[in-house]
């Protein structure tokens, strides 16, 4: 059987080039903007692409080993974390959160289930009023209050985004199953088996501090919408990238906010996903078959109750649907982030790829860095 990377091999070269010229024309386009991408195709990196600036002044141009504060696409990354150790019978799907974490099992929270927490159905999206930077920068704090939490809706009756208290409570749950905390269990079962443990960070050591990407741009404006709309309360205004310089801090990229700040390289968050499907990297998979197919089997699809767009869901992973960066793939899965940013892998077609940057702009709409490269990236291998 030929093999496809042979048989592309122009096509390949053509994608780095016809890459590399986009994410350049983005960064003209906006300075301070700066860009990663990489793929691998049937288990083989088949572009890692940089382009502009890893600082908001546009004086540090992004290098390959740079690191970006990769938003929501932390999700993806805490949700293998999750799977592995359901893989290795650590935790089930099924079972209540609080057997795994007795605390948490009060106010109306006694019967959620891993489940419900990974498919946002468990009730408990929002965030305390009063959260700022520094606590949420303090995971026994944050363990404190998840387990104040009261579910606004029946667990597991509709789907709304837990956009930050998914990262805490799955967190909380694997440390307590297994003995390790979520950042020492995304370093051991994810970053050193592949060997990207460089570049891919839950809690960034002093020595990465050097290669973060700095965040800028344009302010979300979370505080101008309605008062009733629960998104408000679900990442408060004090909390939203670009808003808080805090987000550029030292000390907020060594915590553990496992649901957004997790950092890394366009390079490492693809092979991660590269590592789920078809042969793996160099052989290895994270997720047998069985394992993968339960993980990323449509569990939720519909309105989102928190005001975001109908979404599907699997386990923790977002599912491809018509008119998103994976291509609608009905079987994709990932997860995308702030800014225009994406970690997916498509089974069908072996292919995982990730598009990060720095810069939060409000409005790209068809100019979106994850869009166009996944476009690209399908257009030149002929993939539907």
């Amino acid at each position: 059987m030929t093999n496809p990377l042979i048989s592309k091999r122009q096509d390949l070269i053509d994608l780095q080039i016809q890459v590399k010229r986009l994410l350049e024309e983005l960064a003209e386009e906006d300075t301070g903007a700066g860009f990663q991408a990489a793929a691998y195709w049937h288990g083989e990196p088949i572009l890692n692409v940089v382009a502009g600036s890893a600082d908001a002044a546009g004086q540090r141009p992004v290098a390959a080993d740079t690191l970006f504060v990769i938003q929501s696409c932390s999700k993806g990354v805490v949700s293998t974390a999750v799977h592995i150790l359901a893989q290795q019978g650590k935790l089930a799907y099924d079972e209540k959160i609080a057997h795994y974490w007795p605390e948490f099992g009060t106010n109306g929270k006694e019967n959620i289930t891993l489940r419900q927490v990974l498919t946002h159905t468990a009730g408990i999206p929002l965030m305390p009023a009063y959260a700022d930077m520094r606590l949420v920068a303090d995971w026994q704090a944050m363990v404190c209050e998840m387990e104040k939490l009261e579910p606004i809706w029946e667990p597991g009756s509709k789907s709304g985004y837990h956009g930050l208290t998914f990262g805490w409570i799955l967190g909380e749950t694997a440390s307590r199953a297994d003995g390790r905390t979520i950042a020492q269990i995304i370093q051991d079962e994810i970053g050193k088996p592949l060997g990207i443990e460089q570049g891919l960070y839950l809690g960034a050591p002093a020595e990465a501090e050097a290669r973060i990407a700095e965040i800028s741009g344009e302010a979300v404006q979370i505080a101008s919408l309605p008062d009733d709309m629960l998104f408000k309360r679900v990442l408060p205004p004090a909390l939203v990238p670009v808003a808080n310089p805090e987000w550029n801090s030292p000390w907020f990229h060594a915590a553990a906010v496992p649901a957004v700040n997790i950092v890394a390289t366009a390079q490492a968050l693809a092979c991660m996903y590269a590592s789920l499907i078809g042969q793996g990297v160099n052989g290895r998979r994270l997720l047998g078959q069985d394992a993968i197919a339960a993980a990323a089997a449509l569990q939720f699809e519909g309105i989102d109750e928190v005001g975001l767009a109908p979404n599907r869901l699997g386990l923790g992973y977002s599912l491809g649907q018509e008119g998103d960066a994976m291509g609608g793939r009905p079987t994709a899965f990932g997860y995308s982030g702030l800014g225009g940013m994406i970690g997916y892998a498509d089974p069908e077609n072996r292919l995982a790829a990730a598009v990060l940057c720095n810069r939060m702009k409000v409005g790209r709409g068809k100019r979106s860095p994850d869009r166009l490269v996944t476009d690209l990236i399908r257009e030149r291998l002929s993939l539907t």
